[in-house]
């Protein structure tokens, strides 16, 4: 009997022991705020080479989705008109070279910012809205995937929503 209430104890007590410590993911939460950052602010002062470097290839996934609201517009003027279009030739280079060469000023602004991290990959996700000039173009939910690298964390991935 003893040794059954010995071993069922430790049975009961092994999943505390697996878990082991929760990892310390401040510094790594505080790096991925300035990637956010970075981002904002290579989009305001057009900084091609700032904006890229955030990247972890040149052909990451840039995808975007149209909202409910945006899909109804869209086919009322083209009944065929789709959700998503995927089209290669659209990543983090075209869009940036599009800012650079636009004359009026871009701002993307976040807010709700969430971020999950173990300090080796990360995912971001908030609202934003897209401004050119004085007027909101567009406005949704984004998503980033990065990666912590040996030259500090990279976006791998960005989805958002056109609405």
């Amino acid at each position: 009997m003893k040794l059954s209430l010995l071993l069922l104890t430790c049975l009961v007590s092994l999943p505390s022991f697996a878990q082991g410590s929760p990892k310390d993911t401040a510094a790594a939460r505080q790096q991925i705020t300035t990637v956010v950052d970075d981002f904002r602010e290579a989009i305001i002062q057009k900084d091609r080479k700032k904006f890229l470097g955030l990247f972890l290839r040149g052909d990451i996934t840039w995808q975007s989705v149209d909202g409910d609201e945006l899909l109804k517009r869209r086919r009322q003027k083209n009944p065929k008109a789709t959700r998503l279009s995927i089209d290669a030739r659209q990543n983090p280079t075209t869009f940036i070279d599009e800012i650079v060469a636009d004359a009026e000023r871009s701002e993307e602004k976040f807010t709700n910012v969430r971020i999950d991290t173990d300090g080796t990959i990360a995912s971001v996700s908030f609202e934003f809205t897209f401004h050119l000039g004085d007027r909101i173009i567009n406005r949704g939910q984004e998503s980033w995937h990065l990666v912590n690298t040996d030259s500090g964390w990279k976006i791998a991935s960005v989805i958002w929503s056109n609405n």
